[in-house]
């Protein structure tokens, strides 16, 4: 049995950690599994298999000392991969990219494929020295992958026509979900007795809360609207909920390991992120038969809804375009129901058997 080095950051919270849990009972059945993580956090239930620390990395850490230690983390990834005899790696998120990549520089020779989740040159847009950073790294180490997995095809044109990067060495691998276990989850009950419509995500600038908030708030409407999340603008959103007289209204609820009970039960999903990868949360509220209302962001929302076929779209950081969207799904049944019954269908398509299958194919080469 082939031996695969999974290397990620933790098994935290985060869309990317998701999606390895996941992807691991499968791939656990087809090799001899060693999990390398950079941080002890796991949040997800994941099989039994070998799991490795490369550090204990603290994530207030310095970014500057972040890069002054890559080649030393590479040479001991390298190490590590040589002392297990690993034969094929598959690599998440962009600092464990980075060190593996450095690794294959210092003569690391098996198999790489690393996975890119995010959309760089909007993640790396700002002018500073981190974004410069990530940009260059991105540019010189990419190239040396024998394969990269974008999350979508807007990330995978990023790499291609951004960044230079060969598009024979690029392919798409979607985010996997365990619909089976989603729709167990789904069951659950929920405090909450009155209808509302729901959003899910962190806290912060990226999924743009505030602009949600400051929308639904004209909306002529009993609905309450629920926000599953935690993050740095947690108190800035309670503010602006008070200061719109919104109290009773806008409930923020924190994170929940389960949101597929409340997805479930929500009359329609709202989401006004900015920019995305692929957002794992969209395909779970779809397998929970949730109609959408959703920012055309960067990248995979036209990706995953069409031309409002499986859900309905509307403009990035647009506050009238959002409240358009919000109006037409609370007063339209039909368009309410007709996405409902596509949704389920439409989540099919990123079940964890089928992207698993594909990711065999890529790994194996």
């Amino acid at each position: 049995m082939q031996k695969l080095a999974i290397f990620i950051y933790s098994l935290g919270s985060g869309g990317a950690e998701r999606v390895v849990a996941t992807l691991l009972p499968i791939l656990n059945l087809k090799f001899q599994v060693h999990l390398i993580l950079m941080n002890d956090k796991i949040s997800y239930e994941i099989p039994p298999c070998n799991i490795h620390f490369l550090e204990q990395s603290r994530p207030d850490e310095n970014s500057l000392m972040k890069f002054i230690k890559l080649p030393f983390l590479a040479l001991k990834y390298k190490k590590l991969c040589k002392n297990l005899q690993i034969d094929i790696q598959f690599v998440f998120l962009n600092r464990p990219n980075y060190i593996a990549l450095f690794a294959r520089i210092f003569g690391l020779k098996s198999r790489l494929v690393i996975n890119e989740c995010t959309t760089p040159s909007v993640m790396y847009a700002k002018k500073n020295v981190n974004s410069f950073i990530n940009r260059s790294l991105i540019r010189f180490l990419y190239p040396k992958a024998d394969l990269i997995l974008a999350n979508s095809k807007g990330n995978e044109e990023d790499l291609i026509e951004v960044f230079n990067i060969n598009a024979q060495k690029c392919q798409i691998l979607y985010n996997a979900i365990d619909l089976e276990n989603i729709e167990k989850k789904a069951l659950e009950a929920i405090p909450l007795q009155d209808k509302f419509i729901l959003s899910v995500g962190r806290l912060d600038e990226g999924k743009n809360h505030k602009l949600l908030i400051k929308a639904y708030a004209r909306l002529k409407t009993d609905l309450k609207l629920v926000i599953l999340g935690e993050g740095i603008l947690k108190n800035d959103l309670e503010n602006l909920i008070e200061e719109l007289n919104l109290k009773d209204k806008v409930l923020l609820l924190g994170f929940d390991s389960n949101p597929y009970k409340y997805m479930s039960k929500c009359e329609f999903f709202a989401f006004a992120s900015i920019f995305e990868g692929f957002s794992n949360v969209l395909i779970e509220s779809l397998a929970c038969s949730c109609a959408v209302v959703c920012t055309e962001h960067k990248s995979g929302a036209k990706e995953l809804f069409g031309n409002d076929e499986f859900g309905l779209l509307v403009q990035v950081n647009n506050e009238n375009s959002m409240f358009n969207g919000l109006k037409l799904m609370l007063e339209d049944e039909n368009l309410r129901q007709t996405y409902k019954k596509k949704a389920r269908l439409r989540a099919l398509d990123f079940d964890k058997v089928k992207i698993a299958r594909m990711a065999l194919k890529y790994l194996i080469g």
